[in-house]
């Protein structure tokens, strides 16, 4: 093989120069297109071109106002750091992806809003201050993105879950305290908090373990929603969602599962509506 190589003719060696200095150019193009079309970013995230490329491929990116980010501009508690998304301004809504920029592991959750309103509520662990992404994809491809700057005192992804402080924390695994409320116009808002450590990997002797799918299905067993949930959300996760449900009492489907296999399931009442 080192012989055949070799011996090639030039006709052949510059024939592979051109096709080469062709792809080269060609690539130059499409890293600048792809360049041009990403908005400068309003946090001045020195992450924020690797996050483009990483988490928000596959359509145009756009800072949008309808995305509206809600979380402190300060973290109390860097362990559980409550942020709301609310995209339901949008239409066609296919994912929504949250991420920190400067945890050492960025993806906090992604949301399939399949029959619920483009709304998640959650908490998640900062290893240190760092702005907040959330992009929303549209059908068309395109992201609308919104997003935070959080000040943390930081060691939130390092640091151990408090589970690990009782000896038979495995005894409360998947504990799961849930309630669905109908708000002033009738929509029906779930929170669902679950007992898990939601392990990182990344404090000292605990290895990776956390809860990494939810999906919460009507009673016909379509999907409502569905989530892929990552070691940045915190631990005992607590989720909020706006299901789409109509006016009469229903029973939604919840099942959760864990990087060990662990699953757990539960059926969540929703009431109805109040008669004016």
């Amino acid at each position: 093989m080192i012989h055949s190589k070799r011996i090639r003719s030039t006709t052949s060696r510059y024939i592979s120069r051109l096709l080469l200095a062709g792809f080269m150019l060609s690539a130059t193009v499409a890293s600048a297109v792809i360049h041009a079309s990403t908005p400068a970013d309003p946090f001045g995230s020195v992450m924020w071109k690797t996050m483009v490329d990483t988490y928000f491929t596959g359509g145009d990116v756009v800072f949008d106002q309808r995305v509206i980010v809600s979380a402190p501009k300060s973290a109390e508690n860097q362990m559980h750091v409550p942020i709301t998304v609310d995209a339901t301004g949008l239409e066609n809504v296919k994912q929504i992806v949250a991420v920190a920029d400067l945890n050492p592991i960025q993806h906090i959750l992604t949301v399939r809003p399949e029959q619920a309103l483009s709304f998640i509520g959650f908490r998640l662990k900062l290893q240190q201050s760092s702005p907040i992404h959330v992009g929303v994809q549209t059908e068309d491809g395109t992201w609308h993105m919104g997003g935070a700057l959080i000040d943390a005192a930081g060691g939130g992804c390092t640091a151990p879950a408090a589970a690990h402080s009782v000896s038979n924390w495995m005894k409360t695994l998947g504990e799961t305290r849930a309630l669905v409320r109908r708000d002033s116009k009738g929509d029906a808002r779930m929170t669902i908090r679950m007992r898990h450590p939601m392990d990182t990997g990344l404090a000292s002797g605990i290895p990776v373990f956390y809860m990494n799918k939810m999906v919460v299905k009507d009673d016909a067993g379509g999907v409502v929603a569905e989530l892929d949930l990552f070691e940045p959300v915190s631990e005992n996760p607590t989720i909020t969602l706006k299901p789409s449900v109509g006016n009469e009492s229903s029973v939604l489907k919840v099942s959760t599962r864990d990087t060990e296999g662990n699953e757990f399931a539960f059926p969540l009442s929703v009431p109805a509506v109040l008669a004016q």
